[in-house]
């Protein structure tokens, strides 16, 4: 029994170990990806370091030019610099330059934006080489520039001579609303329109012939003692058929060169009713055969003679 103890260890320990080849590669993904992120911190920190010198050497560069830059060169650039207003709003710095560029040598362009949406205000400036172009840039005002009538005039404050907002003044803007706009000169008006010369009153002047002149004046007017009274006689004459009508007047309507009127008279037992237009061209004439009776007559008793043949015969045969 003791030999057999001592022979079992002996057969455990001889036994090779098995080696386990996954946890080998998993070790060595974790490995390539602790190499990957070290050269990616790297790489992120040489570009911060790169990144604050650009922004320390723009700002050395800023405070340089802005330490070069005097009043008097801010005045020299205004005195070179026209206004443009109302730009288009899709037009570029380089249209601008070639809308100008005979007026004379342009050191920049600049169309001014919004600083919140970043779109264009409407309004750009120039800056010459030299004051004397200004002149021939000014004699441009009112040019047609993409569609729009451009406005130039002498810039007083460009966009790179701008004061602190402590010190400008405040500048007017160039398209307010609230524009003075002087008010329209008087016109005197004609003696015409002063006697109240209308349409109207040309049409009675200058549309009848002489002769429909001279009937309307005497059978329409309600001034005139022959105008004709509903419930007289008449005979109208027309170049038309029926040449001549005879009938009682029923209804007048003054419309000036609209006026009209209507007879009626029976014939074979039947109402028969025309209406005439004494300014048509196919009415000759219209002659008052019988004044009403009485001198006058109500348009109820006219009515009520319509349904009558016999009173309305009695009345055109001029019997009581």
């Amino acid at each position: 029994m003791a030999d057999v103890e001592a022979t079992q260890p002996m057969t455990h320990d001889t036994t090779d170990p098995v080696v386990d080849d996954s946890e080998d590669a998993e070790s060595n993904e974790i490995l390539l990806m602790k190499q990957r992120v070290a050269e990616m911190e790297r790489e992120a920190n040489k570009l911060r370091e790169l990144q604050a010198a650009a922004e320390q050497a723009a700002h050395s560069a800023e405070e340089n030019g802005a330490a070069m830059e005097t009043d008097e060169d801010k005045a020299n650039a205004d005195n070179r610099s026209i206004y443009v207003g109302n730009v288009d709003y899709g037009a570029t710095p380089e249209e601008i330059q070639g809308h100008f560029q005979a007026c004379g040598t342009i050191n920049r362009v600049t169309i001014l934006c919004d600083k919140f949406t970043g779109h264009p205000k409407g309004y750009a400036y120039v800056e010459f080489s030299e004051p004397e172009h200004i002149d021939a840039a000014v004699a441009l005002d009112n040019s047609l520039f993409r569609g729009r009538l451009i406005k130039q005039g002498a810039s007083v404050r460009s966009f790179s001579t701008r004061a602190p907002l402590s010190n400008a003044a405040p500048g007017a803007y160039p398209f307010s609303k609230t524009a003075l706009i002087p008010p329209p000169m008087p016109v005197k008006p004609t003696p015409a329109l002063q006697k109240g010369k209308g349409l109207m009153q040309h049409l009675r002047q200058n549309l009848f012939t002489p002769e429909k002149q001279v009937m309307m004046c005497s059978l329409f007017s309600r001034k005139s003692p022959m105008q004709l009274r509903v419930g007289s006689v008449v005979s109208v004459i027309s170049t038309q058929a029926p040449t001549v009508f005879n009938g009682v007047l029923i209804a007048i309507r003054r419309r000036g060169p609209d006026s009209s009127i209507r007879v009626r008279n029976i014939l074979n037992r039947t109402g028969i009713e025309m209406q005439f237009f004494p300014n048509s061209p196919h009415l000759k004439e219209i002659k008052v055969l019988r004044q009403p009776p009485k001198g006058t007559m109500r348009r109820a008793k006219l009515f009520y003679l319509r349904d009558s043949p016999e009173k309305m015969s009695m009345l055109a045969g001029s019997k009581n």
